[in-house]
């Protein structure tokens, strides 16, 4: 008897939510809970400088919930960490696409200002010679040591990883070696 109840039950909630399904709507409060959560998760990630980690748990709570106001956040949050000068991956033509569309959302934006602003900053770095972006950015050699465009610091920590993947090789072999010469022999 409780079984017929509950089968009832869900037959009449699931009647209830699958035109919602079938037109692909999402209710406009669905993840707002999730929000705040996902926001400081992604903001600790960035304070630990994993840009890539904060980026993507945004992009995830936008794809999930794209018709809540976190979604519209976090395209303000994405384009403050496109322009971190310390994020490999981001730079300023990625964060002026974060600003226009966060500036182009509909509705009352907490960030409208400071989106308006950060873009035109973002123009401003984009006119601007990558090496003189690189002699601005905090933690870079000073001026009298050359300029590395990051392309360059990629491809050398790219060369030292390698060469140091292949000396864990090398040293693996040579232990395995050493492990064998001093296996005891069978008489």
């Amino acid at each position: 008897m409780n079984v017929r109840i509950v089968r009832r039950a869900l037959l009449v909630v699931a009647s209830l939510f699958a035109p919602a399904c079938a037109t692909g709507r999402v209710a406009p409060e669905t993840g707002t809970a999730d929000w705040p959560r996902t926001l400081g998760q992604a903001e600790a990630a960035a304070s630990e400088r994993r840009y890539g980690d904060a980026d993507r748990l945004l992009a995830d709570y936008a794809t999930r919930n794209p018709a809540t106001a976190g979604a519209v956040e976090s395209a303000y949050w994405r384009g403050l960490l496109a322009l971190e000068p310390a994020n490999q991956d981001g730079s300023p033509t990625v964060a002026i696409a974060f600003f226009e569309a966060y500036g182009k959302a509909p509705g009352a934006l907490p960030h409208r200002l400071e989106a308006d602003i950060l873009r035109h900053i973002a123009l401003k770095l984009q006119s601007f010679s990558p090496s003189a972006v690189a002699l601005a950015t905090p933690g870079t050699p000073s001026s009298s040591a050359p300029a590395t465009s990051a392309a360059d610091l990629k491809a050398k920590d790219a060369e030292i990883q390698r060469l140091k993947d292949e000396l864990a090789k090398a040293n693996d072999e040579l232990e395995r070696i050493k492990r064998r010469l001093t296996a005891p022999t069978k008489p």
